[in-house]
């Protein structure tokens, strides 16, 4: 069973410290009027948590802290998508890369984890009846209510505003087969059996265009790589800007106005909300669990969204919502994409975004993202709907003598 003292409880203190990390920057108490906080009692989920080092590292969505002696989880949680994660810590005070998991919570809902001491993280409850657990700690709830720090909704709009359109099926289908979310996804080489081989072994010409190969294409010599099964975010494949078998003639097509990858991308989706609540939990993914597999493909469906004026016009409904989530989601980047500079590829993206809302109708869209990020990065697109100097044509200026040889 979960190891609560029930004995000693009325004479011990939640052992909960806040972090100053840039989530939570508010240090303060939360102040709660006491009928609402009765009602999030009666109402919200309880996580409870069981063998954690004391030092360690733990988070809930927008908020970070650090582990006491007394703390067996958090309280009030309201219903809906929630990350947790935690980050062990050496004798040193080295803090080890986030590890976490996505839940989404139902009213009134227990979840138990315990820590895995070997690998250093949550992982479910090892244990024969995991129900008559949960009923046991429901019964004794107002009991443990000291050493369950409450969920702190001076930050659940701001939680909401990032995913509110996640449902639960899109976190069972995004997130990893394994449940638990990493930094990195972790790799293993393949076999032996399926490297690549040369040339039969005994052909001194084989073993020569082998070699002239690896050192023609060094990727060749680096170890073969692939995630271990079910680690990886199971996020939906984003099509290449100019696919690989397109026709030289159509490249530069493709490369100005990526309509075809756009069209092939919303395809693969039911619904346009199903695109834009895997890419509200993407940025989550990244945001709070520093999900690198989870930025890349948030950054891949901007690039595409980004760089199509024929889309913003075709698919209005889509744009609009997406610049919706964009203006919550930017302001929340870390501190090296902040700065609007030609080097910073986000920004350049979001500026042709721009452009392109202007050109296809949605300027009013365009005009909402732009106040947004001008008031929380102070971001300038000054000469947005200039044309490009790199765009107009070049003038060539001919000499008299050699306008005849052009007419002929």
């Amino acid at each position: 069973m979960i190891d609560f003292d029930f004995e000693t409880i009325d004479n011990i203190t939640l052992g909960l410290s806040v972090q100053n990390v840039n989530m939570n920057q508010d240090n303060s108490s939360m102040q709660m009027d006491p009928k609402l906080a009765l009602r999030l009692l009666a109402e919200g989920a309880v996580l409870a948590i069981t063998g954690v080092p004391v030092g360690t590292e733990f988070g809930i969505d927008l908020c970070a802290y650090t582990i006491g002696p007394d703390f067996r989880g958090v309280k009030m949680i309201p219903p809906g998508l929630h990350y947790v994660w935690c980050a062990s810590r050496g004798p040193y005070g080295d803090t080890a890369p986030r590890v976490g998991f996505a839940h989404y919570f139902q009213i009134n809902e227990i979840v138990v984890r315990e820590w895995d001491h070997d690998l250093e993280e949550l992982r479910p409850r090892k244990i024969a009846e995991p129900e008559v657990e949960r009923e046991r700690i429901r019964k004794n709830l107002p009991q443990l209510e000291r050493l369950l720090a409450p969920y702190d909704y001076r930050y659940v709009c701001q939680w909401k505003d990032l995913t509110g359109s996640v449902t639960e099926s899109c976190v069972e289908r995004c997130q990893p087969a394994l449940g638990t979310i990493r930094t990195n996804i972790e790799l293993q080489s393949c076999p032996d059996a399926e490297r690549p081989r040369g040339g039969v072994a005994g052909s001194i010409s084989s073993r020569r265009n082998v070699a002239h190969k690896l050192m023609l294409d060094e990727n060749d010599l680096l170890p073969d790589l692939k995630p271990v099964e079910g680690t990886a975010p199971r996020f939906t494949p984003v099509p290449a800007r100019v696919p690989s078998n397109a026709p030289p003639a159509d490249v530069s097509r493709h490369a100005i106005d990526c309509i075809d990858a756009v069209d092939a991308l919303l395809e693969s989706f039911n619904t346009v909300d199903a695109l834009i609540e895997e890419l509200q939990l993407a940025f989550v993914f990244f945001l709070v669990g520093y999900s690198v597999e989870s930025l890349a493909h948030w950054r891949k469906i901007l690039a595409l969204l980004a760089h199509s004026e024929s889309a913003v016009g075709k698919h209005k409904l889509c744009y609009m919502k997406y610049s919706e989530v964009l203006a919550h989601q930017l302001p929340h980047l870390p501190e090296e994409l902040i700065p609007p500079s030609e080097r910073n590829t986000v920004y350049k993206d979001v500026r042709e975004l721009l452009v392109n809302l202007h050109a296809g109708g949605l300027s009013v869209s365009a005009e909402r993202l732009m106040k947004r990020l001008s008031k929380e990065l102070h971001w300038q697109f000054e000469g947005l709907l200039d044309e490009d100097p790199d765009e107009q044509p070049v003038v060539i200026e001919l000499r008299d003598e050699e306008l005849p040889a052009l007419t002929q």
